[in-house]
């Protein structure tokens, strides 16, 4: 069977192109294969000119636009990255108890009330003095 790309020589290989080049799939020579393969890894994001084989090899892409052009590619490194997921599913950094929470943010309005005391802003001083005995009370039940 000749190769259905260039017509000329025997044609060796079944090929399943992307979406983007004519037909899913045709019958192709080696030399045919070889070409488009160049022309695959030679195609380059249109804003910074990353090309995809440079995608490939350096494992970062270089702008924005290169996430939706080299979409397959990322999705690739993404899934090798995060054994085999697509959504970030990295470490955490430790949950603090909701115990040291509330006693920071209780020493945090303790400083804001004696700045406003300081600076004779008595109504500001009032609302923060409030929230003081909002976060005592939530801490007693602890």
């Amino acid at each position: 069977m000749r190769c259905q790309r260039c017509g000329e020589r025997e044609a060796v290989v079944r090929v399943k192109l992307p979406q983007d080049q004519e037909g899913t799939e045709q019958i192709l020579c080696s030399v045919c294969v070889k070409e488009l393969a160049k022309a695959y890894q030679e195609t380059a994001c249109p804003s910074c000119g990353m090309t995809r084989q440079q995608v490939l090899h350096v494992r970062k892409v270089g702008c924005a636009t290169c996430y939706s052009f080299f979409k397959e590619e990322v999705d690739g490194m993404i899934r090798q990255f995060q054994h085999g997921h697509t959504k970030h599913y990295g470490s955490r950094p430790e949950e603090e108890s909701v115990e040291r929470r509330l006693s920071q943010q209780l020493s945090r309005l303790k400083e804001q009330l004696n700045r406003k005391i300081l600076s004779e802003d008595y109504e500001e001083a009032e609302l923060i003095k409030q929230q003081i005995l909002n976060v005592e009370e939530d801490l007693r039940h602890v």
